[in-house]
């Protein structure tokens, strides 16, 4: 009889016992998770520390989903760079880390690392950001400069000769750094940022090219020539705010800030990059977290929920496209930029193609792409625009 008793007991304390936890996981199940824009948002590290990465990480967590390991201290030690990828995977970020130039073998974690450690971090580990600027040091370096890379190429026949060039060249101190030649993995995606020459790194093999808001430079027209050569080469693209001053506060203001975020989210960039640089002798925020202030940690927390309560339509909004001639690699920062950094603009041309894109993108705004009318070798690009207006005064179709 106590033994029935004792049975009965316990299996009324068992019953109990599951509904109590059925009651607890429904009601567990019932609660909003916490909301997620459609879009990557984050802080690129470039510089500091293995702790200054958990700062900046824990200051902006609840407003962002993405941080660039870019620091060198960091990823060039495989043990410090395995910890802070631990750190960040555990809080929920997704992670992508740098990787720099080196004349006889990468500067960035062990050989293995990406193939073998990175898989216990699962699709949180979105790739590498190989090198850094391969389009703006080729326009913007005099030949022989050393400065993390050279100048890609230093001389060319001409436009054609100098596109294929570059492409060949970026491909081979690049996106062959992580196939066969060192890390070996072939099918790890591969980051850059870059303020020229965007068509031609996705040629080369970029998956995602960041186009840098920087200075007073026009926004929309970085978006026009990044999203263009993404969308026509079937590619992501993203945004990244870096300088606005060569000496501090160096980062623009927190409104400016919140109006950039918001603009690339509208011009439909995957990517929304903060740049910061702990420990570079720019060390400017009262916060200790580089150049990051208060008011740009508030402006991304505005922009988190703006992106939050304003989701995206599954449509891009361009809808035109200027089309440039084959292989034209100018700069677009005046109607004299040189061309590949190595020919005087056209006396003719330059001045034209930079009228009309100023025109147009005051005419179309978000509307409009730039893209090239050939991809390399004369093989000419698909262009699923309602409009083309070519550089030659062509237009086909209409809006």
């Amino acid at each position: 009889m106590k033994r029935r008793n004792l049975l009965v007991i316990s299996t009324v304390a068992l019953v109990c016992i599951l509904v109590i936890s059925f009651v607890g996981f429904d009601l567990l199940s019932k609660q909003t998770p916490t909301k997620q824009p459609n879009v990557l948002v984050g802080v690129d590290i470039g510089f500091g520390d293995e702790p200054d990465v958990y700062k900046v990480a824990n200051a902006v967590q609840g407003y962002a989903n993405l941080i660039i390991i870019g620091s060198l201290t960091v990823t060039n030690d495989t043990a410090k760079l395995t910890r802070v990828c631990d750190y960040l995977y555990q809080r929920g970020f997704s992670f992508i880390i740098y990787v720099g130039y080196g004349p006889l073998a990468p500067q960035g974690p062990d050989m293995q690392f990406f193939s073998t450690t990175v898989k216990q971090w699962g699709d949180k580990f979105l790739g590498a950001y190989i090198f850094d600027e391969p389009g703006g040091k080729q326009l913007d370096y005099a030949p022989g400069t050393t400065h993390y890379i050279d100048k890609p190429i230093k001389q060319a026949d001409n436009s054609t000769d100098a596109a294929q060039k570059y492409i060949k060249d970026l491909y081979g101190f690049a996106i062959d750094y992580s196939g066969p030649s060192y890390y070996d993995v072939p099918n790890l995606r591969v980051f850059t940022s870059d303020y020229g020459l965007y068509w031609f790194d996705y040629l080369s093999g970029y998956n995602v090219v960041f186009g840098e808001f920087v200075g007073n430079q026009s926004r929309q027209l970085t978006v026009a020539l990044c999203r263009g050569a993404a969308n026509v080469q079937g590619r992501d693209w993203g945004a990244i705010i870096t300088w606005k001053y060569q000496q501090p506060p160096y980062l623009e203001n927190g409104t400016e800030l919140y109006t950039d975020m918001v603009l690339a989210y509208n011009n439909d960039a995957k990517y929304i990059v903060v740049f910061d640089s702990p420990d570079n002798n720019t060390a400017t925020s009262e916060l200790g977290l580089g150049i990051l202030q208060q008011e740009h940690l508030d402006a991304m927390k505005q922009f988190w929920n703006y992106a939050i309560d304003n989701p995206r339509v599954d449509k891009d909004p361009a809808q035109v496209a200027y089309v440039l001639p084959a292989d034209y690699g100018s700069g677009f920062r005046g109607p004299s930029d040189t061309i590949w950094g190595l020919f005087p603009a056209n006396q003719t041309l330059g001045p034209k193609i930079w009228t009309d894109t100023k025109n147009l993108i005051t005419q179309y705004n978000e509307k409009i792409d730039m893209v090239y009318e050939t991809l390399t070798d004369n093989f000419n690009t698909r262009l699923m625009y309602d409009q083309l207006i070519y550089w030659n005064g062509t237009v086909i179709g209409h809006l």
